[in-house]
């Protein structure tokens, strides 16, 4: 192999990077381009001048930007619904109510992984072709810290609500149920009422239910009434886990798989809560000081 071989080869890897369109051009350019530079030089010349130029792949990007399957500014929103698909994914802990084999996860985590990288392939197809579409557009400023009298007591209510079940779930479903489910059919047993086992959902909560009324009569949130309640609903979510993997929670069957479940679902949805709010705290954006102003001219 002479000194034109090696740089026809390297043309030629280049090239075969390029759209069609393209290719005869670009190979055309780069071979008469480094033939000059090459002069008489030999083979190690020629390797010399192509090594400092690039790999193949590298020099044909500049020639032709090539297309990606996700957009890199598309990176950050794919890796958060990765990461959230995974999260929905039911648990492969066997011993509760809703689970999957390891291996059945490993799948819908891979179909989930494959469904995104079609549908943000075609959104950055999309982009390219109609960029009018994707425009920004300015939005309200939201101020998270300030306290939303509605939603807030919404979830006092809530709170209060999965109290008074815990502590009291068979009046409270036989009042639910128009009578039709006895509330005897709901007494726990006697080891799920000890206090190793019943006592820590029932102290969470209110201190939750509490803080979420502190935080309303002082309408707004700081950072450390914002970790705080993000432990609480750690910590509640944890603990109905518990519940729903170890059982005993009441002696009849059919009560006891139901309690099972509603453990595993609402504990997935303290956890998930508190997952969304590290997200948004992690993320957070300061606020501009009290003096700001925007500039004029």
């Amino acid at each position: 192999m002479d000194a034109n071989d090696v740089i026809e080869s390297y043309v030629r890897d280049v090239a075969a990077q390029l759209p069609l369109r393209k290719r005869a051009d670009v190979a055309a350019e780069l071979r008469s381009l480094l033939a000059e530079e090459l002069g008489n030089g030999d083979q190690a010349a020629a390797l010399a001048i192509v090594r400092r130029f690039g790999r193949p792949a590298d020099v044909a990007a500049r020639y032709s930007t090539p297309t990606a399957v996700v957009d890199p500014a598309d990176t950050r929103n794919f890796v958060i619904a990765a990461v959230l698909g995974g999260l929905l994914i039911p648990s492969t802990n066997q011993r509760l109510p809703f689970a999957i084999n390891p291996a059945t996860a490993q799948v819908w985590f891979l179909a989930w992984l494959g469904a995104l990288v079609i549908l943000f392939a075609f959104k950055s197809w999309i982009t390219r072709r109609r960029p009018d579409w994707f425009q920004w557009k300015p939005s309200q400023v939201r101020d998270h810290d300030r306290v939303r009298a509605v939603e807030q007591l919404a979830l006092i209510g809530i709170l209060v609500f999965y109290e008074m079940t815990y502590l009291f779930p068979g009046p409270v479903i036989h009042l639910l149920s128009g009578g039709r489910v006895a509330a005897e059919l709901l007494s726990y047993t006697s080891d799920f009422a000890s206090l190793q086992r019943m006592s820590w959902f029932a102290l969470f909560v209110p201190a939750l239910a509490a803080l979420e009324t502190m935080a309303l009569v002082q309408g707004r949130w700081t950072r450390l009434t914002r970790t705080i309640e993000i432990m609480l609903f750690v910590l509640a979510g944890t603990q109905l886990g518990w519940h729903a993997s170890y059982g005993g929670i009441f002696a009849n069957a059919a009560a006891e798989h139901g309690a099972r479940m509603a453990c595993q679902l609402v504990g997935a949805a303290f956890i998930l809560t508190a997952v969304y709010k590290i997200y948004r705290e992690w993320g957070r954006i300061p606020s501009p000081s009290a003096g700001f102003s925007p500039a004029t001219t």
